[in-house]
Formats: structure tokens, C-alpha cells, sequence
């Protein structure tokens, strides 16, 4: 079984490619579907907010946008002084209705800012929580709408990342279903944007996660033509040139 670098455990900000998906959901979240008692056609209305949800709603969109701003500016003690105080609310606004896919994205971009910048002040222990309570609103937002690219890299970058932390933690046996899913989602991918590069990575990386977690040489054996490609191509990245170097020789 071969041993490669663990992925780094946050995503750059650059790979959060879903925050102008989230401060669109953010703002639906403080703005109702129908005036207040009515229902939108087909939908049952929506609990009236008390005077008090309205306020912490308001101050939760308010500060999100904030983090937003602080991370672009690579502020990431502001980030975390916004967002954390306001992960209540936002959970909150999301539970509402389980099924509102911007809440869950809105939801979903709050978690993975707060880790990100977590990792980016070298909290590393505080991102595998937030990024498992991320990754089912993340899946949430993609099977809604699988063309978005941003949504999708992110969700499979979470899910590497899962993967590798818990062999990190020799739980192999958690360790697989995250490497399985995130394999499912970048070989879909891979079928409608096959030149796409960090799709390609990241088949590999769940290919190699997935032999770490199991033993079975026939992940390693599928790794092997997708390493080739990444080098032919010049596509491999930084986290997974060890284990192409490993499988297919120093280039």
C-alpha cells in the first residue's frame, strides 16, 4: 500500500469557489418568499419570524458578509470573530427548512470559511468538524445543481480532506466512504468536463485514499492511468506528485 502525502487540511480561499452562490442565498435568507401569511404557489407558508429571529437573521447575514469581506483581505482573526458568533443563527436559518437548498448553501459556505481560516491561523483540529457538518449541505446544493463547478470542487476537496485526516487517525474505516463519494462525484464530473484538472486530481486522490483504506491493489491498479494522464498533461498537483512519483517513477 502506498504511502503518500496527506492532503493539506484546508482549502485555499481560492478553491471556495461558491461564495457568491452563498451571499445570494444569504440574502433570500432575510427576504421572505411571499408577503408575511401567504404562501408562494405550491408551498405551504412559512412560520411567521419572531421580532427577535428577524434581529439575529439581519445581525447573521450582516456579519456573514463581513467574513466574506475580511477573508478576501486575508483578515482571518476577523473571520473567525464574525462567523463564529453567527454559526448559531445560520444553522438555525437552515433547519427551518431542511430542504431549502440556499439556506443549505449558505450554511455550508459559513462552515467552510470558518474552517478555512481556521487552517489559514494554523487551528488545524478545528476544521474536520466543520468540515463534516459542511459536507452534507454541500451535497445538498450539488445533486440540486450539479453543473455548478464551484459547488463541486469544493465538496470534493472537503471530501478528500476528510479522507486523509481521518488515515491520519488510522480510522481507515471512516476514512472510505468519504474517498468513495468523492471519487462518484469527480468521475461524474470527469463525464461532461473530462480536460477539467482538479477533477482529475481529484479522482487520483480518491483512488490512492481509497487503496490506503482498504488494501485492495485494484485502486492502485485505477490510479495508475489517471497519474499518467496528470503528468502527460502537466496537471498533477503539488499534494498528489508524491504518489504519482511513488506508483510511476521520479519523472
Amino acid at each position: 500500500m502506498i504511502k503518500s502525502a496527506v492532503t493539506a487540511l484546508f482549502l485555499s480561499t481560492a478553491m471556495l469557489a461558491a461564495p457568491a452562490m452563498a451571499q445570494d442565498a444569504a440574502a433570500s435568507a432575510g427576504q421572505p418568499a411571499a408577503p408575511a401569511g401567504q404562501a408562494a404557489p405550491g408551498q405551504a407558508a412559512a412560520p411567521a419570524l419572531t421580532p427577535e429571529q428577524v434581529e439575529a437573521q439581519n445581525k447573521a447575514i450582516a456579519d456573514f458578509t463581513a467574513a466574506q469581506q475580511a477573508q478576501a483581505a486575508g483578515n482571518h482573526a476577523e473571520v473567525i470573530a464574525k462567523l463564529e458568533p453567527a454559526l448559531p443563527t445560520i444553522r438555525e436559518i437552515a433547519s427551518r427548512d431542511p430542504a431549502n437548498i440556499q439556506n443549505a448553501g449558505f450554511l455550508a459556505s459559513a462552515l467552510t470559511i470558518t474552517a478555512n481560516s481556521q487552517g489559514a491561523l494554523g487551528k488545524i483540529d478545528a476544521i474536520p468538524p466543520l468540515y463534516s457538518e459542511a459536507a452534507p449541505q454541500w451535497t445538498k446544493v450539488y445533486q440540486a445543481d450539479k453543473a455548478n463547478a464551484g459547488v463541486r470542487n469544493t465538496l470534493v476537496a472537503i471530501l478528500v480532506n476528510l479522507g486523509n485526516f481521518s488515515l491520519t487517525q488510522q480510522d481507515k474505516t471512516a476514512a472510505k466512504p468519504h474517498f468513495e463519494q468523492a471519487l462518484a462525484i469527480a468521475k461524474e464530473g470527469r463525464a461532461t468536463d473530462p480536460a477539467n484538472a482538479d477533477l482529475a486530481n481529484a479522482e487520483f486522490s480518491s483512488l490512492i485514499g481509497l487503496n490506503q483504506a482498504t488494501g485492495e491493489a485494484s485502486y492502485l491498479e485505477a490510479a495508475k492511468p489517471v497519474g499518467t494522464e496528470l503528468r502527460e498533461k502537466g496537471i498533477v498537483s503539488a499534494a498528489n506528485k508524491p504518489a504519482v512519483d511513488a506508483i510511476l517513477g521520479a519523472a
